[in-house]
């Protein structure tokens, strides 16, 4: 093959991974953020171990569950000043420690959540978050927490 023919080939694959990349990377960190219109029971179990918020990341780690539900999705939206939410991505997490102290080890173990984001421009928020948890019906259970 012609040398200026790979050249050309290897800068547009180069192009193009880029630009996936920085699709997946925008799409994953969008600063969108919407209404707070939150609406639930109180929720009472649940835990904040780590919450770290700076300029351009906020970090959030603990655990909710609903009572007598083993099965739950928690969300977690972080405030901004101008009383919006912004949806902090959340994965769960497995804590054997929660389930043993309030269910004897028979409930409770997806009750850990990992939340994060990064911001690409300053976002200005308050120390505040909220933690929905959902049932099997969508039924949900909202707490809020401030970060200190």
């Amino acid at each position: 093959m012609n040398k200026n023919i790979m050249i050309i080939i290897y800068i547009c694959l180069t192009l193009v991974a880029i630009g996936c990349s920085s699709l997946f990377f925008y799409s994953w960190n969008s600063g969108t953020s919407i209404k707070n219109q939150l609406q639930g029971n109180l929720l009472k179990s649940f835990n904040i171990d780590v919450c770290e918020i700076n300029k351009h990341k906020i970090y959030v780690t603990g655990w909710s569950y609903i009572p007598n539900q083993d099965h739950s999705v928690t969300k977690i939206y972080a405030e901004m000043q101008n009383g919006r939410l912004i949806p902090i991505s959340s994965n769960f997490v497995i804590r054997q420690d929660v389930s043993k102290i309030f269910s004897e080890g028979k409930l409770y173990k997806n009750s850990g959540f990992q939340a994060a984001k990064r911001f690409i421009h300053q976002e200005n928020l308050t120390r505040k978050i909220f933690i929905v948890t959902q049932n099997e019906n969508n039924q949900s259970y909202v707490a809020q927490f401030i970060c200190k």
